[in-house]
């Protein structure tokens, strides 16, 4: 159904979709080239894996030398070894931009009990990855004037939280126990966005590993938890005037710490566009892009295509053994109706459920558009402009604190040396240290990746004129520690480096 004040797409056109080609005379479709080009489109398709443009708006495409089998091979493994009920996954590079994907594959199960299979149209739980799309709407009204990165908070906002974040407080320790003092500075829409505000988060307990303890800042939010988990808090706006009641833990630009920021900006988007989240995000995005299975909730006609949700336990508490890991289904509310109706812009602002669910083929669309600046797959239409692809991708960590005399940024993402923040997620900078055995970090510069808390990844890099997008979604808590995707990641950039350079990267290097 069309967001309010839309109007219902023309039957057969697609909305932001670009002119559709015209159809071929009658005659030429009968001609024996165009069948041989239609056989040859179809085989192609089965050997990618893929089904057409369905995946990022692009054909697909098969490109020598790319090792597919081995990537194949290293998603399949995880299953055979019980660390994943099932996954999907695509991967896109061009020259110069990404044109063709140019691998998808599916394994395992959406539901290991029921035997359903996993498939391009599986419906996944995003979590984190909810965020990429919020910082997309900010941008919005960036491109109107309406809105400077730079601006105070309070701004943005309705009385009386705007009043609140006027004026923030900050805890401090005391012998005689914690009290509160004036903040240094209001807080920005940067900040928010590079988590540097001052403000923290409760941990999910849902989500994250037994062995994750609340620490005494992510205390203080406990019992905002606690109210949206019991149905106390029902709406995005009664969840920011509960949190603006509550002091900061720092004070605003002096250090990274992962916060409800995401869930502020979102309210400021419902505030500036009188419209709920989701309707703000159908018009400005998904329905431009034809993102059709992107929403806060599954509706009860598609239910049956969400992947059942796993814990990878040994947990006796989740029904496991005791003895070894093993996949454990987690009963969740995402479907409409039983879905949490606090639309979290985060991802997840209850102690198990929360933020967007979409498809491999939507979300694939949409980093297409982001990686390929602003243009929607398939058309010369925009999404957003190339200056606001620019602000979208740039390491903001360095805005916020400025720099060291070395030239590395006063403030780093997880406060790990060498990471940066962009409105996509982190990007590896000069100076990061790979993690051991090459899981999530390998330490190359360049590299913008993310990841939400039930096993959804991306990674995007340009290397050598090629830009190389790798996407893979399974549905498993906590969060895999992303070695396949980054072995996988590192056998398309091995590829990459042994092309020569693209006719059409060299000349946009000299413009």
């Amino acid at each position: 159904m069309p967001a309010r004040g839309m109007p219902a797409a023309p039957e057969g056109s697609r909305r932001g979709g670009g002119m559709r080609r015209k159809a071929a005379p009658a005659a030429a479709r009968r001609s024996p080239k165009f069948l041989r080009r239609i056989k040859a489109n179809k085989s192609l398709s089965r050997k990618v894996g893929g089904s057409g443009a369905a995946l990022g708006g692009l054909l697909p495409k098969e490109v020598p030398g790319l090792p597919v089998e081995e990537m194949r091979a290293e998603f399949e493994a995880m299953v055979e070894k019980g660390r994943w009920p099932g996954f999907v996954s695509c991967a896109f590079t061009g020259e110069g931009r990404l044109e063709n994907c140019v691998f998808s594959c599916v394994g395992g199960k959406a539901d290991v009990a029921r035997g359903g299979a996993m498939g391009m149209d599986t419906i996944f739980r995003l979590y984190s990855m909810t965020k990429a799309f919020i910082g997309l709407g900010i941008l919005k009204f960036v491109e109107k004037g309406q809105l400077r990165l730079d601006d105070p908070v309070y701004k943005h906002l309705p009385e009386p939280v705007a009043g609140r974040f006027r004026e923030p407080r900050v805890v401090v320790e005391q012998a005689d126990g914690p009290s509160t003092e004036p903040a240094h500075s209001a807080i920005t829409i940067l900040q928010l966005l590079t988590h540097t505000s001052g403000m923290g988060s409760d941990i999910a307990t849902g989500l994250d590993a037994l062995t994750r303890k609340r620490t005494r800042w992510e205390s203080m939010y406990e019992d905002l938890t606690a109210a949206v988990d019991e149905g106390r808090i029902r709406t995005l706006s009664e969840f920011a005037e509960e949190l603006s009641k509550l002091p900061l833990w720092q004070h605003p630009g002096r250090e990274f710490y992962y916060s409800y920021g995401y869930d502020m900006l979102g309210f400021i988007l419902e505030h500036k566009s009188g419209l709920s989240l989701d309707a703000f995000l159908r018009r400005e995005v998904f329905q431009p892009l034809g993102m059709g299975d992107t929403g806060f909730s599954v509706p009860a006609r598609k239910a049956g295509r969400l992947a059942r949700l796993y814990r990878h336990t040994k947990a006796c508490r989740f029904g496991a053994s005791g003895a070894r890991a093993e996949l454990r289904p987690v009963e969740n509310g995402f479907v409409e109706g039983r879905h949490c109706t606090v639309l979290s812009g985060g991802g997840c602002v209850s102690s198990r459920d929360g933020g967007l669910t979409s498809t491999i083929r939507d979300y694939s669309k949409f980093l297409v558009a982001v990686f390929n600046k602003g243009v929607v797959p398939g058309s010369r239409q925009r999404l957003f402009s190339e200056a606001s692809a620019e602000i979208l991708l740039t390491n903001h960590c360095a805005k916020v604190a400025g720099l060291r005399p070395d030239g590395a940024p006063n403030i780093c993402a997880h406060n790990r040396k060498g990471v940066g923040l962009n409105m996509m997620g982190e990007v590896q900078l000069e100076g990061c240290e790979p993690d051991k055995n090459c899981l999530w970090f390998d330490g190359v510069p360049g590299m913008v990746q993310w990841g939400g808390a039930a096993t959804t990844f991306y990674k995007y890099q340009f290397v050598n004129g090629r830009p190389l997008l790798l996407i893979v979604f399974s549905q498993v808590l906590p969060q895999d520690d992303g070695r396949s995707c980054s072995a996988n990641f590192k056998r398309m950039r091995a590829w990459a480096e042994a092309q020569p350079p693209p006719r059409q990267a060299a000349r946009a290097a000299q413009r």
